[in-house]
């Protein structure tokens, strides 16, 4: 069991999710943290080649997810919400059904 202590303002905006969500704010914070720790629960592959760039960057865990952000915020600006980002180069044949 952990304890923790909030600021107003993020407290309330838990609270708030929580309550929206139907759940405890023991559970939004659990999936805040489980989140966190799992890069959004992305695939093995997926996790360790976004690792291995943070790592090349010298980014901490939160730097990364605002590059990663600003990026798409970039996007937005450029193309406007919802807009598609860049194409993202295809993978050839051969390595895609290596993968499966």
């Amino acid at each position: 069991m952990y304890q923790l202590k909030l600021a107003l303002r993020p407290a309330a905006i838990v609270e708030a999710e929580a309550k929206t969500e139907g759940r405890a704010i023991s559970h939004v914070l659990r999936r805040v943290v489980e989140d966190y720790a799992s890069m959004y629960g992305l695939s093995r592959s997926q996790f360790e080649a976004l690792e291995a760039d943070r790592k090349a960057l010298g980014l901490d865990k939160q730097g990364y997810f605002k590059e990663l952000l600003d990026h798409r915020y970039r996007v937005v600006l450029a193309s406007g919400a919802g807009a598609p980002g860049p194409a993202v180069p295809q993978l050839p044949a051969a390595a895609v059904s290596r993968k499966r």
